[in-house]
Parts: structure tokens; sequence; C-alpha cells
């Protein structure tokens, strides 16, 4: 296949108390280099209305900014994989996939709750790393997915937003 994917760097501090893991960079995001670039992603827009301020329409270090701002950190669970069908950023496409070490990124911050926004990536963070965290002192939480795919089950930005409302938490 040869098609490799590589996850962006990640956005963290050690004032970080939440951590938001996608899966992969969609093919999109590739192209701006940017997490969560495409436009029908709705992720910067549930995040407008959640903390009441404007991610959506301010560059890239001004969205990092804000996040820090919120005590949030972004990554990927995965750190490279292929895609079985070429061009495609749909999360069951994604084969050889390669973790990203999340445990070592995290454990000089103060992250407490981990929210990952693919139920694929969720369940085999769940199983890779089941022994390596301690869970009464770290919650790992699934979000639906902030994408466009995603909307036969979130047809509204209603319900997903307060789906993620979590983040408040």
């Amino acid at each position: 296949m040869g098609n490799s994917i590589v996850c962006f760097e990640p956005i963290i501090n050690d004032k970080c108390k939440i951590l938001i893991l996608g899966s992969m960079p969609s093919k999109k995001s590739r192209e701006f280099n940017f997490y969560y670039a495409n436009s029908t992603n709705r992720f910067w827009k549930i995040l407008s209305v959640i903390y009441c301020e404007d991610f959506q329409n301010v560059d890239r270090a001004t969205k990092i900014k804000l996040l820090f701002k919120h005590n949030i950190a972004l990554f990927d669970v995965y750190k490279s994989c292929e895609m079985k069908k070429f061009g495609s950023s749909l999360d069951s496409n994604i084969i050889k996939q390669k973790f990203n070490d999340i445990p070592n990124l995290i454990k000089d911050t103060n992250i407490s709750k981990i929210f990952i926004t693919s139920k694929k990536a969720y369940d085999e963070f769940l199983s890779h790393f089941k022994h390596e965290f301690d869970f009464s002192k770290i919650s790992i939480i699934n979000l639906p997915s902030p994408s466009s795919a995603n909307r036969s089950k979130y047809k509204t930005d209603e319900k997903l937003i307060e789906a993620w409302k979590l983040l408040m938490n």
C-alpha cells in the first residue's frame, strides 16, 4: 500500500488537565498541517460553543493559546498508519497502526482526563494501554467524533455539543 500517514506533533504543556485524542489527521488536516482543519469538521465549533470563545475564525497560534487557556492538550492515538483505501480519512480504513507513547507524553503533566474522539481509537487505546494507566487517577472517555462522517448519528450540532459538554465536568 505504501501510503503511510504520520501524526502531528502534540499540542501540550505542563498545565494541561484535559487531553483530546483523535485517531489520525484527516486528508484535509494534513493538507493544512493542523488539527481538525477540514471545514466540515465540527471540532473548533464545539469548543467555541462550550467555552464561549472563538476557536473557529482565528489563526493556528490563537487556537493553541485558547487551548492552553482552557488547559486542553491535543494529540492522536496513532503515531502512524496506512489506509486501506487511498485518500480516505475514515477510521474504518486505518491499518498497520502504531501507537503514540501517551503514558510518557502525560507523565509530567496535570492530565486527569483523556477524551478520545473515535470509537475505533478508543477501543484500541484501552486495549493497548490497559496496564499503563491508573484508572483511579485518570479518566478515559469516548466522545462522538466531530467529523462530518458522523452526521448520521449526530445530525444536529446541538446534539453533538451536548455530548461534548463532558469536557466541562
